[in-house]
């Protein structure tokens, strides 16, 4: 290649495809101001002609250390053409004074020395043809280039004529791929193409202790079109577009490639877990949230921009570190003349073009001044304003309404009924129209945020639906000639720890379908799990009986799912953001030590439960010198367990033969129990 050839000197015919045409020529121009020879091969039909563009000479810029073997290829490729070799060793505006408007500049250098280049590129009009030096990286993913030399070479040499791009500026600087502001390499664990799986799994490590004592950033940020928002923000990335940039696949239905429009994602996470979540989430092949943006990242799509705030904003220009207090962002519309890489789409779509402006989600006022004094806290924290539609229906659950006192009273009478009767689908409807989980879930909101008037009121409404399911209860119990103990009324006298359970876990799905509007419709499923009604009737009919076991059993487990109910739902509520672990920390106390209360006789009933059904297996089917033993059961006694079960013999059973039976059972068990039997004779 002679580096110091002219336009006069290329040899006639030759196109930027290496091949000789004899056609007519005109003179046209690009959308930049390039001027170009364009040739028409007359053996095409009318309508189908092809062209090609004669170059004018090609001006190649390369680093004065570039390596011998990618510049010796890039001087093959080009050996048919007019060429100037530059190579860059000083100040760019003295090299490449000479160089004329229009003119077609091929460069093979670092992203530094692109930013200088592509800033005269866009005042004199040149042509860039870009290609992939090892240095390149934010050139090379913005527009598109190949990795590959050899690929970037020849998609230039297939490339009939330069076309126009945008060209996204900050603070007047051109942006050749992304400024990152803040702390937002979250949002680059997933879409940096550079990174393998265990340099994603490293940085995600990294960015989760390194955020962990940063506080958000107070930014105020406006469009083009005058529209604001004041929030706190881990960070922000800016690209000129979102195809082929750092951002890749969240905004894609939404984004040209010369469309006008700068796209930003501001990453406003609410608490340290959070933003855990959502690290985690972006080093994944597909996360949680898919192509979608999660709920706390706002978009916004605007021809300018303008991000300020009262701190200094540490910031990186395609990787180039500053710290400034406002950046200016403006898209130049067809900024740049390039020849596009092949990973580059150009399709124009200007009518949707309008400015979009999600950030809804964004912290804003009360919440927003929270943020910014301090770093993350490790649960979500939610304003006044998140949840007073939440709070006023809490607010109206723990108040004593005539509704509140006719649905339970019916619920109570339905429950009474369908435990005398033994009906299952009865007690069932009874769940499911008593209120009483409505003041304990209110409870459970006052408990968190210390709010004393919700305290109350949830209180007195709890008192008064339980006075009055028990006093109609005992009332009904006195009144109907009933005294017997159904398996309904049996399997309510008996709570263990299981109980407990099922009242945690009722209590978690009862705050979140209270703090979720999309799933209240799940309450009637969580009334029936935890099953308030019921114990407390059967408390009530035990109360009636004057038969305090079943008034005890019965309480106990009316207890343990208001003690649990309330622990969980408190937790469930703190979690959810409603309220600071440190508000809540007094009331989680007091609830922590109800529940361990409480937990004490449920783990003696489950410890005798387990034993129970370790006796029954050990015993059922057993044979001892000819007899089976059969139907084992086992209940408690005064001074020992009490195990019944029959026992079945084709032979005549002696009084001899159960003694016997009994040291057996003794022996094998390893503790003292008394043994009934039912004797049964099978017929041969």
């Amino acid at each position: 290649m002679d580096g110091h050839r002219g336009p006069a000197d290329d040899p006639a015919g030759s196109s930027c495809f290496g091949r000789g045409v004899t056609a007519a020529e005109t003179t046209t121009r690009s959308g930049c101001g390039r001027r170009a020879v364009v040739l028409m091969d007359p053996s095409s039909p009318d309508q189908e002609r092809r062209s090609t563009v004669r170059m004018p000479p090609i001006y190649l810029l390369h680093e004065g250390d570039a390596e011998p073997r990618s510049l010796k290829m890039i001087q093959e490729k080009l050996a048919g053409f007019s060429c100037h070799e530059l190579a860059i060793d000083g100040q760019l505006d003295r090299m490449l004074a000479d160089v004329p408007d229009g003119a077609v500049v091929m460069t093979y250098l670092r992203d530094t020395t692109m930013t200088e280049v592509v800033t005269m590129a866009a005042q004199r009009h040149w042509n860039l043809a870009a290609l992939p030096h090892p240095q390149m990286v934010n050139m090379r993913i913005g527009f598109g280039v190949s990795r590959r030399l050899e690929d970037a070479l020849t998609n230039f040499l297939d490339c009939a004529e330069p076309h126009p791009v945008d060209l996204l500026r900050c603070n007047g600087r051109p942006v050749l791929n992304s400024v990152v502001v803040g702390h937002s390499a979250g949002l680059l664990l997933g879409s940096d193409r550079s990174l393998n799986a265990w340099q994603r799994v490293v940085r995600f490590f990294r960015e989760s202790w390194r955020v962990h004592d940063i506080p958000p950033l107070p930014v105020d940020i406006t469009t083009g079109k005058s529209q604001s928002v004041k929030t706190a923000a881990m960070g922000i990335v800016v690209v000129p577009h979102q195809r082929n940039s750092l951002i890749s696949g969240a905004i894609k239905q939404e984004s040209s490639v010369q469309d006008g429009k700068l796209h930003a994602l501001i990453l406003a996470p609410r608490s340290w877990f959070e933003m855990l979540w959502f690290l985690f989430n972006r080093i994944l092949p597909r996360g949680a949230f898919g192509n979608k943006l999660p709920p706390f990242v706002g978009h916004i799509k605007s021809g300018e921009l303008t991000i300020a705030s009262s701190r200094p904003l540490p910031c990186h220009i395609d990787g180039v570190a500053c710290e400034v207090k406002e950046l200016v962002f403006e898209i130049q519309v067809d900024g740049l003349s390039i020849f596009p890489g092949r990973h580059l789409s150009l399709e124009v779509d200007r009518s949707g073009s309008k400015e979009v402006f999600r950030t809804q989600s964004l912290p804003k006022g009360e919440l927003r001044t929270d943020l910014i004094s301090r770093p993350l806290p490790y649960l979500r924290h939610a304003a006044t304003e998140d949840f007073k539609e939440l709070y006023t229906v809490l607010r109206e659950n723990a108040r004593t309404s005539p509704t509140f006192l006719t649905l339970m009273l019916l619920s109570v009478l339905l429950a009474a009924l369908g435990l005398y009767a033994n009906s299952s689908p009865v007690i069932i409807g009874a769940m499911i129209l008593a209120p009483l989980m409505s003041p304990i879930v209110s409870l459970a909101m006052g408990v968190s945020r210390q709010d004393r008037s919700l305290i109350d009121g949830s209180v007195k409404t709890l008192v008064n639906g339980v006075l009055l399911g028990l006093a109609c209860a005992a009332l009904l119990a006195m009144c109907l000639p009933l005294r017997s103990m159904t398996s309904e009324i049996q399997a309510r006298v008996t709570p263990n720890l299981l109980d407990l359970g099922v009242a945690v876990i009722s209590g978690i799905a009862g705050a979140y379908a209270h703090a979720r509007q999309e799933v209240a419709r799940s309450l009637a499923g969580v009334a029936i799990a935890v099953a308030l009604v019921p114990p407390l009737v059967v408390a009530g009919i035990g109360l009636g009986w004057m038969d305090w076991p079943i008034f005890f059993g019965a309480g106990l487990l009316f207890l343990t799912n208001l003690a649990g109910i309330l622990f969980a739902a408190a937790i469930t509520f703190s979690l959810l953001g409603f309220a600071p672990l440190r508000r809540a920390r007094q009331g989680l106390v007091l609830s922590l030590v109800i529940v361990a209360v409480v937990s004490v006789p449920l783990a003696v009933s489950f410890q005798h439960m387990v034993q129970t059904q370790q006796t029954i297996r050990a015993l059922e089917g057993w044979q001892v010198g000819g007899l089976e033993l059969n139907e084992v059961s086992v209940r408690a006694g005064w001074e020992m367990p009490v195990i019944r079960c029959r026992l079945i013999s084709s032979q005549r059973i002696e009084p001899e033969d159960c003694e016997a039976v009994s040291r057996a059972i003794r022996q094998r068990l390893g503790r003292a129990v008394r043994v009934e039997f039912t004797l049964v004779h099978r017929v041969p």
